[in-house]
């Protein structure tokens, strides 16, 4: 099955993901990290399993590790550009700088929250990533 990581530190944040996915009819595994070394530690685990997130969707900003840090050590032990990952950052922040940051990495959307049916869907369609 497809596997989704979601890494955010709002615990309202990630109810509502979660349910915009079941919502959309997102058939995929949800694994939820609170920060970015969760979510590194997780994409290494399942990565040895052979089996990536087909899509992480990502917080910027998030204690111990934020979403900018996370990125820097996935792409420093992940190949992005052959690896079949979309990342997606959710983020509250419409700051100029965060958006000029993000495009330094291989992102593949930036949307800002809240996340909506609409915007997932968009998002999903866009970049052809968990569809049947």
């Amino acid at each position: 099955m497809k596997k989704i990581l979601l890494v955010d530190d709002d615990e309202a944040a990630v109810y509502i993901s979660k349910r915009l996915l079941e919502k959309a009819a997102i058939e995929a595994d949800m694994l939820i990290a609170r920060h970015g070394q969760e979510a590194l530690d997780i994409v290494r685990t399942v990565c040895q399993q052979q089996e990536r997130p087909e899509l992480i969707l990502l917080d910027i900003h998030m204690p111990v590790m934020d979403g900018f840090e996370f990125l820097e050590h996935l792409q420093a032990s992940v190949d992005l550009s052959t690896a079949p990952i979309k990342i997606v950052l959710l983020s509250s922040s419409v700051h100029h700088l965060d958006r000029a940051r993000a495009k330094q990495y291989p992102v593949f959307d930036y949307i800002e929250k809240p996340l909506t049916v609409d915007k997932l869907t968009k998002c999903l369609l866009k970049y052809k990533c968990l569809l049947k």
